[in-house]
């Protein structure tokens, strides 16, 4: 069913993807233009218990805001406008068991190919800008606000409502309407904006780079399972690296 204005399930289905699209690319983009770090929430004052209270809380609200923007608002989308099955909307999203082993395999290549590429544009971004190499990440933002533990748990579960919305929803939306070069583009830019912090502009530039990988492994392999694969490892990998590094004073 096509989306029609004087439908009002229709219009909720909108708002509820103009919502996401808000929290999700717009506040990212507006942070660009904001000089200002993320605050570190905790006081000195504050008991263990009361630290990870408000921990606990926070990595609460993050996962509910990205469950209900990212995976909520699509399922609504294809309830009210497509009227179809959950079935159905698994099959459209290509999340399907069905060559599982090889959208892994594939999936795990990608990551190979993501941080080859990556690690040289890295490289090549602090030659020609100069920039200090932990200007590359919002990891050290992140830990104001969480543990590593929690981070570990954030970069775990948030690729697969990420997923979910640009390699899984926006993809197979656009592909539709554009065919699968505008959306591996499209969705890459939004995915990149997403990624965007505090002008960060070189995580965002990588997302773009890995938003195109990974929506050319889910197309080539017809199953989501790659790129959610994919990202998470990667997440994981640059997480460990990261604190590997910062623990050698790197």
């Amino acid at each position: 069913m096509d989306f029609n204005f004087k439908k009002p399930v229709h219009l909720v289905a909108l708002l509820g993807l103009l919502g996401a699209l808000t929290l999700f690319i717009g506040y990212p983009l507006l942070s660009v233009f904001s000089s200002t770090q993320i605050p570190s929430i905790y006081t000195p004052s504050m008991t263990p218990l009361q630290r990870l209270t408000m921990e606990i809380s926070l990595l609460f609200t993050q996962f509910l805001f990205v469950f209900a923007g990212l995976i909520v608002v699509p399922l609504l989308w294809y309830k009210l406008i497509n009227q179809i099955s959950l079935k159905e909307i698994f099959t459209r999203l290509q999340l399907r068991r069905e060559g599982l082993s090889n959208a892994l395999l594939w999936g795990f290549i990608t990551v190979i190919i993501a941080f080859a590429i990556t690690m040289t544009i890295g490289l090549l971004y602090m030659f020609f800008t100069k920039t200090d190499p932990s200007k590359f990440s919002n990891i050290p933002d992140l830990q104001q606000l969480f543990s590593i533990s929690s981070l570990y748990l954030l970069v775990t579960l948030q690729p697969f409502c990420e997923e979910f919305f640009f390699r899984g929803f926006l993809l197979e939306k656009i592909t539709k309407i554009k065919g699968p070069t505008v959306a591996i583009i499209s969705t890459s830019i939004l995915f990149g904006i997403s990624h965007l912090s505090y002008t960060y502009a070189y995580a965002a530039i990588i997302s773009v780079i890995l938003g195109v990988l990974f929506a050319v492994v889910v197309l080539k392999t017809k199953n989501l399972y790659s790129a959610i694969f994919a990202h998470t490892l990667i997440n994981i990998t640059s997480l460990t690296l990261y604190f590997f590094g910062k623990s050698f004073g790197m």
